[in-house]
């Protein structure tokens, strides 16, 4: 497979994670090797971090599908949040 036909499989994906109706995901990033598809960005819960790699998976049948996205609910809470809450409990 060429460069220019994993450009075109790489884009058709990321326009599938677009379009599907229950994703909508246009902030994940898939990489291409082999037959491997890398999957990095952000996404909101566990649930949807599991249907982007069922919908990836879904369009590239046969590709091991490495999902390295994170979920916003298990990043940390930015520390002016953390100050904030402690000014309001007193």
């Amino acid at each position: 497979m060429t460069n220019d036909d994993l450009g075109a499989l790489t884009e058709e994906t990321r326009r599938a994670l677009a379009e599907d109706p229950r994703l909508g995901q246009l902030d994940v990033s898939i990489t291409l090797r082999g037959r491997r598809a890398l999957l990095t960005g952000h996404v909101v819960t566990r649930d949807r971090q599991d249907l982007v790699a069922a919908v990836v998976a879904e369009h590239l049948p046969g590709y091991e599908i490495d999902n390295a996205t994170t979920t916003l609910e298990n990043l940390p809470e930015p520390p002016e949040a953390a100050e904030e809450d402690l000014g309001a409990s007193r």
